[in-house]
């Protein structure tokens, strides 16, 4: 220290040590992410999230299209070349003419019919008359869809984040098996050490340090296996969430509640209604197949059947097209018994599931309430072992309790406090799934 004072000593050198002081790296800490966090990132990455903002955008611009189709104009360009040569036999002789204008005897289509050849560009102009409601129609069945498939990724949504919440709740009972075991090497450790210096004064055996021992290595397994569990079950919630990330982090204890009272009307039971919509819109739609059809058109153009007489046949011409279906063979018919089916069946699914669904809130209501009922008395059970230990840790050391009593004492205590960890996990596991299907 000594030889290193002079350079402390000097301007340069104070300085270089307070810029090696603030220029050296801070401890790294471990990121803390919660329940929120994950479900938030799952529903940002999902590509789901991003089908239900696009489903409306399409559905309005759908709409829009079939408002123009319905009741716009819509001009066309068509242009025809025709060319129907023929064998012409004359005079002993046989040759092949572009046209058999003026021929008697000649091979090939009837010039009566062709004119030899055709030249023909037609621009049309079409308008559909009095088909607003056509329009209308179209536009809603698009909205509907729309909605139908809206809903459907919402419902997977909705899945997503009870996934999620599962794989959270899985991680966290792995970070509290980590916890009671580390807290029992704790115990074995600081007890090996009492009963080492006991059998190094000759007042205990070697065996009971070696059964310690065992003991300790026992629970040093325990504790590799949760390690690599939690490891493994942390990657996996990272996956499910879309995120490219594979460092440790904490997880806090999550903050679940039961979502009392039910909603008045059941997102999972929009479905049904939304098909239902979906299916009576579409029979709408079919119905005005078999109303009246006018169309207005107007044609400009030229059409001829030499190239001669081109400049002089330019023209154009302007009309009326109505249809108007009267009979096809009982479809419409067919069409509305079958509509009346699959509303039907989408009304029985909808009952169906709103009376199943109270069944099973009303089961998972029950087995929450038996389990925080032996959650209660597991945690009595932990906290008698715990006192038990330190009385029983005091009886070794006097020398009036075998050590194998205590290690069997200290092993009821670890299978109890596993199965707290488990009650504890179960119960937020059936919370979760309450307010999943309470939704």
């Amino acid at each position: 220290m000594n030889r290193f004072l002079p350079f402390l000593l000097r301007p340069a050198g104070l300085l270089a040590l307070l810029l090696s002081i603030a220029l050296r790296p801070a401890q790294a800490q471990v990121p803390v992410r919660d329940l929120p966090f994950y479900q938030a990132q799952a529903q940002q990455n999902s590509p789901l999230a991003v089908d239900v903002r696009n489903q409306t955008q399409a559905a309005q611009l759908e709409a829009q299209r079939m408002l123009a189709f319905y009741t716009k104009a819509n001009l066309t360009v068509t242009g025809n070349y025709l060319v129907a040569p023929v064998l012409v036999h004359e005079g002993g002789r046989t040759e092949l003419r572009y046209s058999g204008a003026g021929a008697d005897r000649y091979s090939g289509y009837d010039v009566n019919l062709t004119n030899g050849s055709l030249y023909q560009g037609v621009a049309t102009l079409t308008k559909p008359l009095f088909n607003t409601a056509r329009a209308t129609l179209s536009g809603q069945q698009a909205l509907t869809s729309a909605q139908v498939l809206t809903n459907t990724a919402r419902l997977s949504l909705h899945d997503l984040d009870k996934l999620v919440g599962d794989q959270y709740i899985l991680c966290r009972q792995d970070v509290q098996q980590l916890d009671y075991v580390r807290e029992l090497l704790g115990i074995l450790d600081r007890q090996r050490l009492l009963v080492r210096k006991l059998v190094e004064a000759s007042l205990l055996k070697q065996s009971d340090y070696t059964l310690l021992t065992l003991e300790y290595q026992t629970q040093q397994l325990a504790l590799n296996t949760y390690q690599t569990a939690y490891r493994r079950d942390l990657l996996d919630l990272n996956v499910l969430c879309g995120l490219g990330d594979t460092a440790q982090v904490l997880l806090p204890a999550p903050v679940l509640t039961l979502q009392r009272p039910a909603p008045a009307r059941s997102l999972f039971a929009e479905r049904f209604r939304l098909d239902s919509l979906n299916v009576a819109v579409t029979q709408q739609f079919y119905e005005l197949r078999y109303r009246p059809q006018l169309n207005a058109f107007a044609t400009g153009g030229f059409n001829a059947v030499t190239l001669a007489d081109l400049p002089n046949r330019f023209g154009t011409s302007a009309g009326l097209s109505f249809s108007w279906v009267l009979f096809d063979g009982h479809q419409r018919q067919l069409s509305r018994d079958r509509t009346r089916v699959l509303l039907g069946t989408s009304q029985y699914a909808r009952q169906n599931f709103q009376a199943v669904n109270q069944v099973r809130l009303t089961r998972l209501l029950d087995e929450l309430r038996a389990l925080e009922a032996r959650q209660t008395l597991a945690q009595q059970q932990v906290a008698t072992y715990r006192s038990l230990l330190d009385s029983y840790k005091k009886e070794v050391i006097a020398g009036q309790l075998p050590v194998i009593n205590y290690v069997q004492v200290l092993k009821n205590f670890a299978l109890t406090s596993r199965d707290l960890v488990l009650l504890e996990n179960n119960r937020l596991l059936l919370i979760n799934a309450y307010n999943y299907w309470n939704w």
